[in-house]
């Protein structure tokens, strides 16, 4: 029998400890600084989510959601703390967890789906906000005076500037959209390099 593949971080400076993860044959198995285990079946786990959401002092930080049968919602991403304000990169030991997870899930239930990135909704409403930004950004040019305005052309040149925008708006709405996958295949992008840094 192979030895589990483990992963283990400290959420913040507030926990009394490192959480450990390990990847069981039948279960991912959650064990808490204090001693006690959490089981979750794979059979149970319906849906993951693999994203990058960079944060403060972590711009680096990719995280790996299951969703269960029972409404449970396990996040797991890569950022280990250190101090109240650095963080350390875990890639090294997150992406085989990853994987060794998704394979087991992928054995215990087929079904399951994978998604990478933002939820549709989460997407829906920073694209939303995304085009807001952008006519909010043509009414300025059009109602703030400037001293282009005493130019012919300064009509052609605010909307150049406008339209300027909107391939920066398609490259954020092609990243940021949420794509399926199967569970044995999971691309590159959608999780760290093992290489941390």
């Amino acid at each position: 029998m192979t030895e589990p593949t483990t992963y283990s971080r400290r959420r913040s400076l507030v926990s009394r400890g490192e959480r450990e993860w390990r990847v069981e044959e039948d279960a991912l198995v959650m064990r808490r600084p204090g001693g006690g285990e959490k089981r979750t079946l794979w059979r149970d786990v319906i849906g993951v989510r693999l994203y990058h959401e960079a944060m403060r002092n972590r711009p680096w930080r990719y995280a790996f959601e299951l969703h269960t049968r029972q409404g449970a919602r396990i996040v797991i991403d890569n950022a280990h703390c250190v101090s109240r304000s650095q963080f350390e990169e875990r890639s090294s030991r997150y992406t085989p967890f990853v994987r060794a997870a998704l394979a087991r899930i992928a054995a215990a239930n087929p079904r399951a789906r994978l998604l990478i990135g933002e939820t549709q909704k989460r997407y829906f409403f920073l694209m939303l906000l995304a085009l807001l930004a952008i006519a909010g950004l043509a009414l300025a040019l059009t109602l703030i005076p400037t001293p282009l305005d005493a130019t012919p052309l300064a009509l052609l040149v605010k909307l150049g500037l406008v339209l300027s925008l909107l391939p920066l708006f398609w490259i954020g709405v092609l990243r940021s959209l949420p794509r399926g996958a199967p569970l044995d295949v999971v691309p590159d992008r959608a999780l760290p390099p093992e290489q941390e840094g």
